[in-house]
C-alpha cells in the first residue's frame, strides 16, 4: 500500500513517490512539498559543511561545498490561481543528485514522468507485452569502484546477448528496457551492497530460475536475482528504478562523499529496445500551464526555524494582479 505524501520521509524514496502523487503539485499541497524540500536541503548543507571540515583536497571540493550549500536555498513557485496548481519554476541548483537529495528528488521525478509516458505508449501499442520488475547484484566488497566495475560489466554482457540475438538467453525476452543502479552499505557486513532495478517488457514469462543460472555465469559470485511481474501502480514500479542511486538517509557523508567521488562520472541509467531514446530535460523545473492567470512567489529557506518561508510576489501573469 502506498503512503500518503503526509508520512512520507524526505530522505528516503518514498518522497518521490510523494513528488509523483496525484494532487502533489496543488497549492493545498505546496506545505508538505517544502517541507520535503526543507530537510533535502538540510541535508545537502550538512554535507557541504562536512566536506569544509575535512578540507577534501579535490578540485572541485570547494565549489560542490558552495553548490551544496546554495542549492535549494532560493524556489520560486508559479501559483495558479484558477487551477489551484504550484509549479516550481526557479531554484538554484547544483544539479550533483548523489550527494544532494534536492536535486536527487527532482531529477527522479522527471524521469520518472518521462519513460511513465513512454511504458504507457509502448504498451498501448504492444498489448501483448507484460512488464516485469527485476532486480540484480553482485556479492558485498569493500572497494565501491570495483563492485560497480564488476556489476556492471555483468550487466553489460547480460544486454550484449540480446543485441547478439541470442535466443538461448532470458533477456531475450526483454523487448524493451530500463534499469538503474543503487548503492547501499550490506547491513550486518557494512560492505558496499551494489545492486540494479529495472523494468523488462517481455514476450513471455521469464524462467527466473534459469535467469538466476545465467546471472552467476556472469558474475561468478551471485546468483541473486528478484524478479516478478509488475503488480501495483505503475508509478510504484518506476520509483524503484528511479530513486536515488544511495540512500541518503542511512549512508554516513564519509560513504556519500565517498560515493560521490566514484560515481559522479557514471552513467547509472540505462535503457534499450522499445524504452531506448527517452529524452529527460536538463531542467529540474516543473513544466509550466497554459493559464495567464498566475503569480510567482519566492521562498527562502530559513535556518531558525528550518523552514522555507514565503518571501513575497516576484511577479505576476495577465488578471493575476486582481486575484492576489
Amino acid at each position: 500500500m502506498r503512503r500518503r505524501p503526509e508520512e512520507e520521509n524526505p530522505l528516503s524514496v518514498d518522497s518521490l513517490a510523494a513528488e509523483t502523487e496525484r494532487g502533489s503539485d496543488s497549492l493545498t499541497a505546496l506545505p508538505k512539498r517544502l517541507d520535503r524540500y526543507a530537510k533535502a536541503h538540510e541535508r545537502a548543507v550538512a554535507m557541504a559543511d562536512y566536506i569544509r571540515s575535512v578540507q577534501h583536497r579535490t578540485p572541485f571540493a570547494e565549489k560542490l561545498s558552495h553548490d551544496l550549500q546554495e542549492c535549494g536555498a532560493y524556489l520560486v513557485f508559479r501559483h495558479y490561481l484558477l487551477q489551484n496548481k504550484a509549479k516550481l519554476v526557479a531554484a538554484r541548483t547544483c544539479k550533483k543528485h548523489i550527494v544532494c537529495p534536492f536535486c536527487a528528488i527532482r531529477r527522479g521525478a522527471k524521469m520518472l514522468a518521462r519513460y511513465q509516458e513512454r511504458f504507457e505508449i509502448v504498451m498501448a501499442e504492444n498489448p501483448h507485452l507484460v512488464p516485469w520488475m527485476v532486480t540484480f547484484t553482485v556479492k558485498n566488497g569493500p572497494d565501491l569502484a570495483e563492485r560497480y566495475s564488476h556489476l556492471h560489466k555483468a550487466v553489460k554482457a547480460m544486454n550484449k546477448n540480446r543485441t547478439r540475438g541470442d535466443r538461448g538467453h532470458e533477456i531475450m525476452k526483454a523487448q524493451g528496457s530500463v534499469w538503474s543502479y543503487e548503492f547501499k552499505r550490506g547491513e550486518g557486513s557494512g560492505l558496499w551492497h551494489p545492486h540494479m532495478h529495472g523494468v523488462w517488457l517481455c514476450s513471455s514469462p521469464l524462467d527466473v530460475k534459469k535467469l538466476q543460472q545465467e546471472w552467476l555465469h556472469l558474475t561468478g559470485d551471485s546468483f541473486i536475482v528478484e524478479a516478478h511481474p509488475m503488480y501495483g501502480e505503475t508509478v510504484d514500479a518506476f520509483c524503484e528504478v528511479f530513486k536515488y542511486a544511495v540512500k541518503f538517509g542511512g549512508l554516513p557523508l564519509e560513504d556519500n562523499l565517498h560515493a560521490f567521488d566514484v560515481l559522479r562520472s557514471k552513467r547509472l541509467v540505462r535503457s534499450a529496445g522499445l524504452l531506448w531514446g527517452v529524452e529527460v530535460p536538463e531542467s529540474l523545473m516543473d513544466d509550466e500551464l497554459d493559464d495567464p492567470v498566475w503569480v510567482d512567489v519566492a521562498y527562502r529557506y530559513f535556518d531558525d526555524p528550518r523552514m522555507y518561508q514565503q518571501g513575497g510576489i516576484v511577479r505576476t501573469g495577465d488578471g493575476a494582479k486582481i486575484a492576489a
